[in-house]
């Protein structure tokens, strides 16, 4: 089972929340609802993609640039990021915790 999350409009809802929708539903009925997915998707999937080639010179002005950007204080530590990212992980956790109790 996947454990990624969805988000939609702020609400955050673990996947274990719609395989409590979906486990139930017959052949069919999960059939056309991966069908509807897919064309939910195909919008995007057509979409040109954002990411360019850089040249060799764009990177290296780049990186220098990061590197200015760096010594000058700007951006945001490392462990700071590491912390905000267990942070969000322990509470989705909590959540898809608390939904599996409700489950029972």
């Amino acid at each position: 089972m996947a454990t990624a999350t969805v988000r939609r409009h702020h609400d955050i809802q673990p996947m274990s929340y719609y395989w409590d929708v979906v486990k139930d539903m017959d052949d069919s009925q999960k059939l056309e609802l991966v069908t509807m997915l897919i064309e939910s998707v195909k919008p995007a999937m057509a979409a040109p993609s954002p990411l360019r080639r850089y040249t060799k010179e764009e990177m290296n002005a780049l990186l220098d640039q990061a590197e200015r950007d760096f010594e000058a204080g700007l951006g945001i530590p490392d462990e700071d990021v590491w912390r905000d990212m267990d942070e969000e992980y322990e509470k989705e956790l909590a959540e898809e915790q608390n939904l599996r109790l409700e489950a029972v």
